[in-house]
Formats: C-alpha cells, structure tokens, sequence
C-alpha cells in the first residue's frame, strides 16, 4: 500500500460494480440464470445496556440477527422457475392437506432426482436449501463468495398479466428467503 502524505492508498483502487453477480441456490437450479437483482442482507449486532453509577452504558450484544435475502428474477416462459419455488413453498406449507408435505419430501428424495446426490435425507426432510451469492470484480472473477445456510421460501411475489401493453414487458418474480446463517469468504 502506497502512501501520500496523511493518506494511505489502497493496492485496489477499482470500486465494486453493482451489476457483477452470480445467484445459486442449490435447489433452484434454473434460478441462476435469470437472476436480475439480489441484495446482501442486513446484519446487525444487539446491544446491552450496562448500568453504571453515573449513566447507562452500551456495550455489544450477543445475537447476531440476519436481513432476509430477497432477489428479482425474469420468469421463463415455461414458468419452470416460479414454479420451482411455488412447488417449495406449498410442500413446506402443505395449504391443503398434511399429504402435500409427505409428496413432496418423497418427491426430492426420490434416486431419479438429480438433487438427490447434493442433499441429505435429513436436510431434505427440513425443507432447506443452501445457496451462494458470488460477488465478480470488474473482470468477472469472483473476489467474494456468500455462503448461505439453511435457506427456505417465505414469500412469491403476485404476476400481473395484461393484454393492453404495446411493448413486451417480460415477467419478473420476486422471492424472499429465510436462512439461518451467512459467511463472507
């Protein structure tokens, strides 16, 4: 690292580019693709107060709490991806009948399903799903990797269809995931 006087120069001095970015989340394969936006969550640190004598002190808390991951994505034209988290959030919701969730474990641990190899049954069985967001430099090189841990579906935004529009405006989903933890690495 360079020096001027008083001011330290970074070795990098390229900023991070918004639009440098690879979703996946394992099982929502086809999602990758047609991932248009992603957010890094929030985290944040609670804090206690301590009290003193002459006033009340702060100091760091113990719980880390997590923002949810949210993400934009273009929807094919065979709905297979909104699809795929719809099917998801229904087998882990079971709307209808207690049946929905026991189809849809068998569903994923079935030896022909090709997320049969990347799952335990235990993990499976929970409904969750790890995921990574690759963070790319200004070559497209991934100089960060996000490592999320026990994602699930929490919300599926509505599609609004209508036969007045002139110019084709292509679908876009937005889905909101939970998760236990994240990692920078």
């Amino acid at each position: 690292m360079a020096t001027t006087t008083g001011c330290p120069i970074p070795s990098n001095i390229n900023p991070l580019s918004p639009n440098g970015f690879k979703l996946s989340i394992n099982k929502l394969p086809g999602v990758s693709y047609f991932a248009q936006e992603v957010n890094l969550p929030e985290l944040s640190l609670g804090d206690i107060e301590m009290g003193t004598p002459l006033s009340r002190a702060k100091i760091p808390g113990e719980m880390m709490t997590f923002g949810d991951l949210n993400f934009q994505f273009i929807i094919d034209e065979n709905m297979t991806n909104y699809t795929a988290i719809y099917n998801w959030m229904t087998g882990l919701g079971f709307p209808n009948t207690h049946q929905e969730y026991t189809d849809y474990i068998e569903e994923q641990t079935k030896s022909t399903n090709p997320l049969r190899n990347i799952y335990d049954t235990s993990e499976i069985a929970k409904g969750y799903s790890d995921g990574t967001l690759e963070i790319l430099a200004s070559n497209n090189v991934p100089v960060k990797s996000v490592i999320f841990t026990d994602l699930f579906p929490v919300s599926l935004s509505s599609l609004t269809f209508q036969s007045t529009v002139s110019d084709i405006v292509y679908l876009i989903g937005n889905a909101t995931f939970k998760y236990t933890t994240f990692k920078l690495l």
